[in-house]
């Protein structure tokens, strides 16, 4: 993959001790580290269940509420975000959830390295940071390469799952979607709210909430990959 621009910058205060003795804690036990080979689903998880990849999960109340209802599959939550690690790992551990598990680095290179191909059920984002200057548009994630590499990583009847209340960075992730030459076995679909158990009783992100208290439009995109 080309494109080695970061799609992102860590901001946050110094953690506290608390956050500290979390993360030391529970690191070892719910993280996987990066690594430059494709890794073993079965050696992390001890099943053969379908594995769902969350880009870019905040705090992670959404997928803590998903991974728990939803049994029948294996989660990897990707983030930066140090806070929100370390939050998840806290939910994770109280709520004894055994198929989650997160990494923490940068997507893009965790997309590249880490995760083989043709085995991905579902790579879902939320919201992905639109960076509406113009000068920050290069930051944006989904760009021709990434959405390449997320096709390449997904099954047969795989689905890729974004939503975005930005306006012009929904029509550039279809256009770069659209541009992408996979004779024609890219397709919308409208498939993913079968995936979930109560798909209608999911959490609202922080992020969605926004956007409905701004009355802005929240846009769905939804591909399947037919191979």
């Amino acid at each position: 993959m080309k494109n080695n621009i970061k799609s992102f910058i860590c901001r946050y205060r110094k953690l506290s001790q608390l956050q500290k003795k979390i993360l030391e804690k529970y690191s070892c036990i719910f993280n996987i580290k990066f690594q430059t080979i494709p890794i073993n689903f079965h050696l992390i998880f001890h099943n053969n269940l379908p594995v769902i990849i969350d880009i870019g999960f905040g705090t992670g109340e959404l997928l803590i509420n998903i991974a728990m209802n939803n049994p029948q599959y294996n989660f990897i939550g990707i983030e930066v975000y140090i806070p929100g690690i370390i939050h998840c790992l806290k939910n994770i551990s109280i709520n004894k959830i055994k198929n989650l598990k997160l990494i923490n680095y940068n997507a893009v290179d965790v997309l590249q390295k880490m995760i083989p191909h043709n085995l991905i059920k579902l790579i879902q984002i939320y919201f992905p940071d639109p960076w509406p200057k113009l000068k920050h548009k290069k930051r944006r994630l989904l760009n021709n390469h990434f959405l390449k590499q997320i096709f390449l990583l997904l099954q047969n009847k795989g689905i890729l799952y974004i939503n975005t209340d930005d306006t012009q960075y929904k029509d550039n992730i279809i256009i770069n979607i659209n541009n992408i030459n996979y004779n024609n076995y890219i397709i919308p679909s409208n498939k993913f709210k079968k995936i979930y158990k109560n798909f209608h009783n999911l959490l609202s992100t922080k992020f969605s909430n926004k956007a409905k208290k701004k009355n802005r439009q929240i846009w769905i995109l939804e591909y399947t990959k037919i191979s």
